[in-house]
């Protein structure tokens, strides 16, 4: 009888989904608050149902599923859906150099020993090409984004063909001329045409021009203050804006099988693991325009692309295994952060209440090397390190490694196998932290400090380097420099530039305007390439970046910008 009356008092206390998803949103929207988010609509979905459809309205200005958002990067979507169609019409291979498109693009590549720049290279920001140009690039009119080709064919590769993933918005606005070139449409005919049209998407666009369309600049900052939104120069990376109840159609088209926009084997080849033996990309796995997501492996394959323009922040994610996909807009510099509940949480909740056993055989690990503490000499760990937005040090004191990250000094101690945590002494004691946890790898004869980052996944965050000689036309240029490209219509974007000799290396500092928020201040350590020409040391986003002087002038170029000697 006892046990009985156990079984019902747990039954009773079971939650139905329904239930936990009231539970659910009601938390959601708690922390969008707290997140200071101002405004917020979201959806989560199958192929044929709506799990999850609501918005939040800190002013309760009456958000809804209709209501206008940028969608920032999440662009890249679209761009990569249109390459896939114009694949399946047969008028662009993946596997083709760009130039066989576009003629006329001439970058120069700084690596003999590169591929060719592939269309699969650059939908998998493989291909080494520039990150951003930051003239003109939040503008009252940003003007046509094809001239992105002036700015490509006088610069150079960051990095050889395949050698690293690294962000490029420069690929895609690359793109976008592909898709002009392949289809003989304008980019946004094109997207108009065979995406918005197809799906219904009657209430998407793109924010082109800002006087004609002010009712899509508005935005907040981080506590909540008004704030005015600027259209984007590089269209296909990030201009376009889009409603809730718009982009579940954009969704679903993933998941549904009516191949209305693509077919379901072209889908697949967009869902397939492109990275999968490139070792210095560490855990992190490319798809076709996507990324893998490293959590919620229940769900099988998590595919999702974040998006961010000066305060618009987005989010789509893709589970073709388990059927279903999830989006957030957001008009708030916080209003993605607790996206991933939406996924990571209520998706694994909904498959297990629906019975739902996704086929995880597809989900693919791709290689990584991780070498047991053991096994390295840590000495030879020693020296310098530089990243694309910071430089560091490791010393060799009292039998441990010790770096010196942003000024702060510290030890490492392992804390198991292959990692360390940072540790400070005090009266001989070793003092802990587990806030932190770094490795150290070896990959193609190159040393790479590494860091487990607080939300998942792996980041190199300093590639052991050797200063140089410095010359003596470098040596006079330290100092401030403003600058002097910006029009009146634009955000300047880069502020606060100097250049210094510091520990041997000529660094470039500069910081990001207020209005742009996902901006900070950055640090670069330059390589020499001759008396006018450096290149930013390290890897990632903004690695291999070309610092070109005017010969016998005091003035710069950097990323798209001039900037001049105070």
């Amino acid at each position: 009888m006892i046990f009985l009356t156990l079984i019902c008092i747990s039954c009773a206390k079971q939650k139905t989904f329904e239930e936990y998803l009231s539970t659910f949103n009601s938390d959601f929207k708690e922390e969008l608050a707290k997140l200071n988010v101002s405004n917020a609509s979201y959806a989560v979905f199958s192929k044929d149902s709506v799990i999850l459809h609501d918005s939040f309205s800190a002013a309760g200005t009456g958000t809804n599923g209709e209501s206008p958002f940028l969608i920032g990067s999440v662009t890249k979507v679209f761009t990569a859906v249109a390459i896939m169609q114009l694949c399946e019409e047969g008028k662009i291979d993946l596997d083709k150099p760009v130039s066989e498109y576009v003629p006329d693009f001439k970058i120069t590549q700084r690596f003999p020993d590169s591929g060719p720049i592939t269309i699969r290279a650059v939908l998998t920001h493989h291909a080494g090409i520039p990150s951003d140009s930051y003239l003109n690039k939040f503008s009252k009119n940003p003007g046509d984004f094809n001239t992105v080709l002036d700015y490509l064919n006088t610069g150079y590769t960051c990095y050889p063909v395949g050698k690293i993933w690294a962000y490029s918005n420069l690929g895609y606005a690359l793109l976008g001329i592909v898709i002009e070139r392949a289809s003989g449409m304008k980019y946004e005919e094109y997207i108009a045409r065979h995406i918005f049209e197809p799906l219904k998407m009657d209430s998407s666009g793109f924010y082109n021009e800002y006087l004609s369309q002010q009712h899509l600049s508005g935005a907040f900052d981080g506590k909540g203050n008004p704030a005015t939104e600027l259209p984007l120069f590089d269209k296909p990376a990030g201009a376009i804006y889009s409603t809730a109840d718009d982009m579940i159609s954009f969704g679903r088209a993933f998941i549904d099988g009516k191949e209305v926009l693509l077919k379901n084997e072209t889908l697949e080849q967009m869902f397939m693991l492109q990275n999968k033996e490139n070792l210095l990309d560490l855990d992190h796995r490319s798809a076709i325009c996507f990324n893998y997501k490293n959590k919620a492996y229940e769900l099988g394959r998590l595919l999702e692309h974040g998006g961010a323009t000066m305060y618009h922040r987005a989010q789509m994610v893709v589970a073709p295994d388990a059927g279903m996909a999830s989006v957030i807009l957001s008009d708030s510099p916080n209003g993605r952060d607790n996206a991933w509940k939406l996924d990571e949480q209520l998706m694994v909740e909904f498959i297990r209440a629906k019975g739902i056993v996704p086929d995880r055989n597809l989900n693919h690990e791709k290689m990584m090397q991780l070498s047991p503490i053991s096994g390295n000499n840590l000495r030879s760990f020693t020296g310098s390190y530089a990243m694309p937005g910071m430089v560091c040090s490791i010393e060799w004191k009292n039998e441990h490694l010790s770096p010196t990250i942003e000024g702060e000094n510290f030890y490492l101690v392992q804390h198991d196998s292959n990692s360390f945590v940072p540790a400070k002494r005090f009266m001989g004691l070793m003092l802990k932290s587990r806030k932190m946890y770094l490795m150290l790898e070896e990959i193609d004869g190159e040393k790479h400090l590494i860091q487990a980052m607080p939300w998942g996944g792996l980041v190199i965050i300093g590639t052991q380097t050797t200063p140089e000689p410095i010359p003596i036309s470098w040596k006079d240029r330290t100092g401030k420099y403003a600058v002097t490209s910006a029009g009146v219509d634009e955000i300047p974007t880069l502020e606060n530039v100097s250049i210094s000799i510091e520990n041997g290396f000529v660094l470039l500092r500069y910081g990001f305007d207020s209005a742009l928020t996902f901006g900070r201040n950055v640090t670069v350590a330059l390589d020499i390439a001759g008396d006018n020409e450096a290149f930013v040391l390290g890897y990632g986003r903004g690695g291999g970046e070309a610092v070109i002087f005017e010969p016998g002038k005091n003035c710069f170029e950097f990323m798209g910008m001039k900037f001049e000697k105070i």
